[in-house]
This record gives C-alpha cells, sequence and structure tokens, in this order.
C-alpha cells in the first residue's frame, strides 16, 4: 500500500467507536425501587394500626367505607357488606367515628335490665300474681339486679312466724328461678324481719330471717336456678330495715334476690392453721384421747313466740 504522507497527501482515518449499554445508566430501577417503599410504607401503616385500639381500629376501618364526598364514590370495602353510611354531600369530610364498643359492665347491666323488664312483663300478665306486684320490688343497684318481696299485713309470701312459702309465693319463685337461670351471673339471697321479737333463746330473728332466705333458695335451685350459681344466703333479721322510721312495718319482712354483677363476686380464700395442716398433710385430727370423732351437729329446737311474731 503506498504512503500517501510522503507524498504530501493528507490521510483521513476513520475512527469507530463502540457503544457499551450499561444497566446502571437507565432509569427502570428507579420505578422498582418506588414500588418497594410503598409497600413498605403500607405494611408499617397495617403493623400500626394493628396495635392501636379497638376504637382506633374501628375508626380507621369507617374511615375507607367512606373515602370521599363524591356522588356514586364507593368505598373499598363496600363490597365486603361492611359499607357504612355515605356523608352528606357538600359538607366537609370528617372521620366517621364507629359506636363506641360497649364493655362488659353495659353488657352485663343490659342484660339484667331486661331479665327485669321480662319478670315484671310475666307477673302483670298472670291474675294470680297480678295482686303481688305492688309488693314486688325490682331495681338495679350498685350490687346487680334486687328483688325485694315485700310482706303486707295478711302474710303474702310466709306464714307468720313461719318459712314455709305460701302457695303463691312458690309460683312467683319458680318465675324468678327460670329467667334468672338463664344469665350467667352468681344470686345472693337475704331474709330480713322487722324489728317485733320472735321466739326465745334458742329461735330468734335471726334463725327466722336465715329459714326464710333457705327456703326461697331451695325452691329457686328447684325450679331454674343451675346448680352452683347461689353464691350466698344472708340472714340479717332486723339489722337492714328497708323502712328504719317504722321498725314495725310489715314491709320490713321481706326477702331480697339479688343478681350480683362479676365484680361482685369475691373469690378469696380463707385460710387458718388448721386448714393449712389440712391440706399439706394426709392427717386426722384426733381428740386428746387419740379417737377421731365427727363434731356433733347443733340441736335447734325451736320455741314458741313468746311476743308478737314476724
Amino acid at each position: 500500500m503506498a504512503d500517501f504522507e510522503d507524498e504530501g497527501v493528507p490521510t483521513t482515518r476513520i475512527v469507530k467507536k463502540k457503544t457499551i449499554q450499561g444497566g446502571s445508566h437507565g432509569g427502570s430501577w428507579k420505578v422498582a425501587y418506588a414500588d418497594f417503599v410503598t409497600a413498605m410504607m403500607a405494611l408499617f401503616i397495617v403493623l400500626w394500626i394493628m396495635g392501636q385500639s379497638q376504637a382506633i381500629r374501628d375508626n380507621v376501618a369507617q374511615y375507607f367505607k367512606n373515602p370521599g364526598v363524591l356522588t356514586g364514590s364507593r368505598g373499598i370495602m363496600e363490597t365486603s357488606g361492611l359499607s357504612g353510611n355515605m356523608p352528606t354531600p357538600g359538607h366537609s369530610q370528617d372521620l366517621q367515628r364507629a359506636a363506641p364498643v360497649p364493655s362488659e359492665f353495659d353488657v352485663e347491666k343490659g342484660a339484667l335490665e331486661q331479665a327485669r323488664k321480662h319478670i315484671e312483663e310475666v307477673i302483670a300478665q298472670l291474675p294470680d300474681l297480678k295482686a303481688l306486684k305492688d309488693q314486688i320490688s325490682l331495681t338495679i343497684t350498685s350490687e346487680g339486679l334486687r328483688i325485694e318481696l315485700m310482706e303486707k299485713e295478711d302474710s303474702l309470701f310466709f306464714d307468720i312466724g313461719s318459712a314455709v312459702p305460701k302457695p303463691k309465693t312458690k309460683e312467683l319463685f319458680k318465675i324468678i328461678s327460670q329467667e334468672l337461670g338463664k344469665l350467667p351471673n352468681r344470686v345472693a339471697i337475704e331474709g330480713h324481719t322487722d324489728s317485733r321479737p320472735y321466739g326465745g333463746q334458742n329461735y330468734t330473728n335471726w334463725e327466722l330471717s336465715v329459714d326464710r332466705a333457705n327456703a326461697a333458695r331451695r325452691l329457686l335451685e328447684t325450679d331454674g336456678l343451675r346448680p352452683g350459681q347461689v353464691y350466698e344466703v344472708r340472714g340479717h333479721a332486723d339489722q337492714m330495715l328497708i323502712n328504719p322510721q317504722d321498725p314495725h312495718d310489715f314491709c320490713n319482712r321481706r326477702v331480697s334476690i339479688i343478681v350480683l354483677y362479676k365484680d361482685k363476686v369475691k373469690t378469696c380464700s380463707f385460710t387458718t392453721p388448721l386448714a393449712d395442716q389440712l391440706n399439706n398433710a394426709d392427717i386426722q385430727v384426733s381428740t386428746p384421747a387419740g379417737e377421731v370423732k365427727p363434731l356433733p351437729e347443733p340441736a335447734v329446737v325451736p320455741e314458741k313466740p313468746s311476743e308478737s311474731p314476724n
């Protein structure tokens, strides 16, 4: 090949540049990274919501049910059957707060209120018990549902000076027990007398009030209460008068049935040195002579009333 440079003719050189396609210089990775960040943000929001209280979770869910005020807009949760009411068009979009979740106490109180209404309705519908309506008081108190069966001069519920219930009393207790047996609450039963002295040294107003409470317990457990639903049987004699201005008022003679709130039922352990000894060792309690003897049953011999009976 002739060398043209020697002859003074300029030489034209052709240079071919190779273009190397590098992935690091493209923009597609930015889209993928943005999608990843968005997904992570959504994940963190979900985790945060799951850690909040039930009220906040309900509020967030309600918000997504109604995301906008535009006519015809649809929430993302409407298709699941959880949609709520749409806000009024033209008004600002406020956070739709869900109704507060009722507490366990509110649910329990509502159930007792329903039981109270149902017992009143049944009594009002029965002709034989309608006459007793004024002597029956059903109220919601701090303890629970209190049902008071108050006597009158003609002794509606128990014979005078006796713990024997009358036929109408048995019918009434059957209605009450069948309604209370549906509830999970425990029941306490109280017996009360007026201040008229009754009996003698071995049988007083105390024994009479306890016996009437126990008679009510037997009727309630026979006709509807669940086994173990009775929590306590109390006899107060004349120490809790419903009419303290007149201690001899016949309404002070009554039997009370209390459907207790769950937090009113105390669960405590009663221990003594002897109880600890019996629970921790397989022994028998012996008399000083070495014989194992059962405790004698206390003999209660009712005496005839010395003054006006209760």
